[in-house]
């Protein structure tokens, strides 16, 4: 009866050892994924990828793998841009769905990854080629919602690269910069009485020539200023192209990745 004790009470032991383990591997887990220093090797430029989509859902399978790779170009840090990444091959840029919260802490700005794209699917919408899971409810892209899920398909390397935002004018800006860092100089606010109308706000800059770009910005951002640049100021941020409620057609818009984007 002791001996039966003892192993048991051991067992008990064991067992408590062994989940302290695995509750301890997995919070490390889902914190601070897995870095990989052998590379995936991409076949295919973004640009290229970008020309075989359309506006038809493309899913890709594993008889013929697609990889792609890219360096992180935007922030989700300060809830300016949610939901998504944005990356750079140089040829090109993909949004990356990812609905996972901090995600920034997984994929920083300046690193790259590569995208093992089975069982992926992808499409051109406004201009820009995004990149997601197939919702089985209605056949729409969604991000990815788990940890294991994203080591699935994304790897990371540790090396972080400087970003450089591409400096143009607001009439340099057209479609095949969707996706793109870009930074504009020189723009001022202009108030459109629209706008507070709005749980996001799209505010209106035009430049000396009164070429005009919204920037969208949501409300809930961290480090949002309900008051807009005064003085003049320069703008960075992602190139998108989007209905804006109030306008009558579609227009390019400019999503910043922080405050710091807007107000310097």
């Amino acid at each position: 009866m002791q001996l039966f004790l003892y192993l048991q009470e051991n067992d008990m032991r064991l067992i408590v050892i062994l989940l302290s383990l695995l509750l301890s591997g997995c919070y490390n887990r889902a914190s601070d994924p897995e870095l990989d220093s052998a590379p995936v090797t991409a076949n295919i430029t973004i640009a290229k990828l970008k020309s075989i989509c359309n506006s038809e859902i493309i899913t890709f399978t594993a008889t013929a793998p697609v990889v792609v790779s890219g360096t992180v170009i935007s922030c989700d840090k300060q809830s300016y841009i949610n939901g998504a990444i944005y990356i750079d091959d140089g040829t090109a840029t993909a949004k990356v769905l990812v609905d996972i919260y901090d995600s920034f802490s997984f994929y920083p700005e300046g690193c790259k990854i590569s995208i093992t794209m089975v069982d992926l699917s992808a499409q051109i919408s406004d201009s820009q080629l995004t990149i997601g899971q197939l919702s089985k409810r209605d056949n729409s892209l969604i991000g990815f919602k788990s940890i294991v899920t994203l080591d699935k398909h994304i790897t990371r390397y540790s090396s972080i690269d400087k970003i450089e935002p591409l400096n143009c004018s607001i009439p340099q800006i057209d479609s095949s910069l969707c996706g793109k860092l870009v930074s504009i100089n020189d723009l001022n606010y202009v108030y459109t009485c629209y706008e507070e109308h709005y749980k996001g706000k799209y505010l209106r800059f035009c430049d000396s020539e009164q070429n005009f770009i919204y920037i969208y910005i949501d409300n809930y951002a961290s480090g949002f200023s309900n008051l807009p640049p005064i003085e003049a100021t320069d703008v960075t941020g992602i190139v998108t192209y989007q209905n804006v409620p109030f306008d009558q057609n579609n227009c390019f818009v400019i999503l910043p990745r922080r405050s710091s984007d807007i107000w310097h």
